[in-house]
């Protein structure tokens, strides 16, 4: 008996977050591109807005990816002026990055695109629905974290 692929798929958390994401994507490119920015910077814009000055390493670490694509990142804003990364002091073979003012100045611009991206997500959900959409999210990411690390040990 052959696999009913489409009801797989349509039970499949994966398929939904995949559809989420590309949703996501769509209705954020815009807004982006109208500010100059790519959404693949979303998060390390607003990581380096929140945390400035942190390695490269911790950087790559709460973005959750690898250490050579957050560097490859960084070498593209850098050469934008979004972003400066300095020598660390107390270890020269780490880099501290800091949001310039150019990004500082579109900060507010950023907020409000995702203020609106996170309304349309939202629409239609009180506050309690809300926060159970969250904690199931976050249990989802720290069930593949885990996976990950029992994987690679």
């Amino acid at each position: 008996m052959e696999p009913d692929f489409a009801r797989c798929r349509q039970k499949a958390p994966g398929y939904r977050l995949a559809v989420l994401h590309r949703l996501s994507a769509a209705l954020l490119s815009v807004p982006m591109r109208e500010l100059g920015l790519k959404r693949a910077w979303i998060g390390t814009l607003l990581e380096v807005l929140e945390a400035p000055g942190q390695t490269q390493d911790a950087l790559a670490r709460s973005l959750r990816v690898d250490r050579a694509a957050t560097a490859r990142t960084l070498f593209e804003l850098e050469g934008l002026g979004y972003v400066t990364r300095c020598e660390d002091a107390s270890d020269r073979r780490q880099k501290l990055v800091y949001p310039t003012e150019k990004t500082r100045a579109l900060a507010d611009s950023l907020f409000a695109i995702l203020a609106t991206h996170n309304q349309a997500l939202f629409k239609g959900f009180d506050a309690a629905r809300r926060e159970q959409a969250l904690t199931l999210l976050d249990a989802m990411v720290a069930n593949l974290e885990a996976a990950l690390t029992s994987s690679t040990l």
